[in-house]
């Protein structure tokens, strides 16, 4: 059985069978690009903590991260090699795998259970699958994967009412009723289409956000929009959705205010007191939205910091100091294994090299080396659009949009949290920030993109054994072989 996988596996290779066309039909800008950001950011880990290991491969993250990033460049590449159209295939049993994989996490965090080393509680959350020694699942990562391929084949194909299950279609006619007739449109039939798309969404979002990861399951939102976007549902959808987040954003507006108010009262019967948050963290029951106390901590650290930190040595220290590191490499940085906030523990050792890796490399490289990271990533996340957009399908397009989309998230995120410009979460920056799941991911995302991008680039002329696969225009004049 594991034979005859294997070998339909081997079958399923988008392999010209020459080195030649190997080299023509693959897009070598983007290959090229990644080891630059994935070179970058080994360099970058190694120097924020050399003051305390100064020989590269004693460096435990750094020698750690350039196992990662070689696995995950064989990731890339197998899976490059392998014609879009099979995970497509197989799209359903790799979403069930995903959420099979988020359920236990999931489960252990609502129930508070404790399954001792496997799925260990860090930080306040369950995030992490262990496997023995250093090597460490988070599911999360995976699911993204996987939710990615079944969105884009369900917006890839479309749907119809005929397709959709019992309790689908109650939806679909309860939504139908919500929708006037006069500004319907073409909109009812793609509600079928939105329906499926939402709830197949919602369901890993839900399993993250328990964990609790509100950063990596808010992925999920704008990527189902990206992708209903690219299946030409009609722009009033996206509009109506707007205007139901204005309910929301008075909701939150609210939420904040009582726990605002919360914080004052604390200060007033603590004058003394530090950290006023970690005085209510378990007491404060007045929210209105399904959140942590701490997420409410990281979103009042950035709208009123003096509410949260009053001293400024507590929960806002990390952007306060990613923000001097930024500051002090000015326009030239202070050049490498020189910058002082990182190496010297001004930035925590658990974030210099992860979340707050960009601030780092701010300092040593300055504005020039700030800006070539946002540059490079612009550059892939171009080239990644470009790519969907000449796909041989909708399906192909589908998922490079869905990556574009999923980098720039999280390129937007971190580095507007090291400038002070968003609220602190976990997001990290692609193939920089240390990661052995996330580094991974993200090769794997890339190499799905490499692999629309060769399938939709015709076999050379030149070889009479790709006749079939040459494109029309290739093919006219050609002699009968």
């Amino acid at each position: 059985m594991l034979k005859k996988a294997f070998q339909k596996l081997i079958s399923s290779l988008n392999w010209e069978g020459n080195i030649s066309a190997f080299i023509q039909r693959t897009d070598w800008w983007l290959p090229l690009l990644l080891a630059l950001l994935s070179s970058w950011g080994v360099a970058a880990i190694y120097s924020t903590g050399s003051l305390k290991e100064p020989i590269l491969w004693e460096q435990g993250f750094a020698r750690q991260q350039i196992i990662f990033v070689a696995l995950g460049w064989a990731v890339y590449w197998v899976v490059s090699l392998i014609d879009y159209k099979v995970f497509e295939r197989y799209a359903r049993w790799l979403y069930i795998g995903g959420i099979v994989l988020l359920l236990p996490i999931a489960i252990c965090a609502l129930g508070h259970f404790d399954l001792g080393t496997i799925i260990e509680l860090r930080g306040g959350a369950r995030r992490w699958i262990t496997l023995g020694g250093p090597f460490n699942i988070q599911s999360s990562e995976i699911a993204k994967f996987t939710t990615l391929i079944m969105l884009s084949l369900i917006a890839g194909r479309g749907l119809v009412v005929g397709q959709l299950s019992k309790l689908e279609l109650a939806a679909a006619r309860v939504i139908r009723v919500f929708i006037p007739n006069k500004l319907a449109g073409t909109l009812p039939r793609y509600i079928p289409l939105i329906i499926r798309v939402a709830w197949m969404s919602f369901l890993p979002f839900a399993l993250i956000f328990v964990q609790p990861d509100l950063a990596s399951s808010l992925i999920y939102i704008p990527m189902a929009f990206a992708l209903l976007f690219v299946a030409n549902v009609p722009l009033r959808f996206f509009a109506f959705i707007g205007a139901l987040l204005l309910p929301l954003a008075a909701l939150l507006t609210v939420d904040m205010v009582r726990y605002g108010e919360a914080l004052v009262a604390y200060q007033e019967a603590h004058p003394d007191s530090k950290n006023p948050a970690a005085g209510i963290r378990e007491t404060f029951k007045d929210g209105i939205l399904p959140m942590r106390n701490y997420q409410r901590e990281r979103i009042m650290a950035f709208l009123r910091p003096e509410l949260i930190d009053p001293s400024g040595s507590g929960a806002t220290w990390q952007v306060r100091q990613a923000q001097i590191a930024i500051g002090q490499g000015s326009f030239s940085g202070e050049g490498f294994r020189q910058g002082m906030q990182a190496r010297l523990g001004y930035l925590p050792e658990g974030a210099a090299h992860n979340d707050f890796l960009f601030s780092s490399i701010a300092e040593e490289s300055g504005f020039i080396g700030g800006c070539s990271i946002i540059g490079l990533f612009a550059l892939v996340i171009g080239i990644t659009f470009r790519i969907a957009i000449k796909a041989r399908d909708r399906f192909g397009s589908c998922l490079a949009v869905g990556v574009a989309v999923i980098v720039a998230l999280h390129v937007v995120i971190n580095i507007g949290m090291n400038i002070g410009a968003m609220p602190v979460t976990g997001v990290p920056l692609p193939f920089l920030s240390y990661g052995g799941s996330f580094v991974l991911s993200c090769f794997l995302l890339f190499g799905l993109v490499q692999s629309v991008h060769r399938s939709s680039q015709p076999l050379p002329a030149h070889n009479p054994d790709n006749a079939d696969l040459l494109a029309p225009s290739q093919l006219a004049g050609r002699a009968p072989v």
